[in-house]
């Protein structure tokens, strides 16, 4: 079997990479909960639910003989994802804060620090 290294858009794993076998149509992607740890006084018998999202293929070819698809999920544009310089979405944009020390702490869907919120508007290509 071959493999392919290939972009997810949109969705729970917006802005992510896997590998998929070539040119499998879809994907189904489990979404775990938020919570990480069982409540103690929670029944050993209650599960979470646990959602499933699925990414269809997007072929793309170049005119340079490049082959390559993205899996997307939901009504993206991906051309125009694409050409506008897609980075990923907010959790891309919060991993990679992060990991360079920003204050990544929001208040009513905005970032509490200035520099914060300049670089996510610029990350995503949002209008000032």
């Amino acid at each position: 079997m071959k493999y392919e290294n290939v972009l997810l858009i949109g969705g729970p794993r917006d802005g992510e990479w896997t590998s998929v076998i070539a040119g499998v149509p879809g994907i189904k992607l489990c979404v775990l909960p938020k919570k990480s740890a069982r409540i103690v006084s929670q029944p050993p018998d209650v599960q979470d639910t646990i959602d499933e999202v699925f990414y269809r293929r997007y072929p793309i070819q170049s005119s340079q003989a490049m082959y390559t698809s993205v899996y997307v999920c939901g009504d993206v544009d991906v051309l125009a994802a694409l050409i506008n310089g897609y980075h990923g979405g907010r959790e891309a944009f919060e991993k990679m804060a992060d990991k360079r020390g920003y204050n990544t702490e929001q208040y009513e869907g905005r970032y509490v620090i200035s520099m914060t919120q300049e670089l996510y508007d610029f990350w995503s290509g949002s209008p000032k």
